[in-house]
């Protein structure tokens, strides 16, 4: 038996133990878990993420709530079509554009709409 062939049976065999050790690692290293999530979702480090925040003054960048004012930490923005990147928002506002479909025009007819 290989590796691979051993390492695949001991984890069917034994998955609720590393169910538990996997829990207990992410609570227990929550940076290494929100890193491993940008990096994973969007190709930015934690570290990339706390420039963001710094930039933004801890604020959401269209409204311009402070985090401590959310009860969930800042979203990354991105750009759906290029993956880019494009700030940091609160959940209301990165709801906002995402029921938008990231749509300019949708945004706009929003505001006319507004302005009546």
């Amino acid at each position: 038996m290989n590796k691979a062939e051993y390492n695949k049976i001991y984890r069917q065999e034994n998955k609720e133990k590393r169910n538990e050790y996997n829990k207990k690692y992410l609570l227990d290293n929550p940076d290494k878990r929100k890193n491993h999530k940008l990096k994973h979702r969007y190709g930015i480090t934690i570290d990339d993420y706390n420039i963001m925040f710094k930039e933004q003054n801890g604020c959401c960048w269209i409204c311009g709530i402070h985090q401590q004012e959310l009860v969930k930490p800042l979203f990354v923005d991105h750009c759906h079509t290029t993956n880019k990147v494009r700030g940091l928002l609160c959940q209301v506002c990165n709801t906002l554009l995402g029921n938008a479909k990231d749509n300019i025009d949708i945004l706009k007819r929003a505001i006319e709409y507004l302005k009546k």
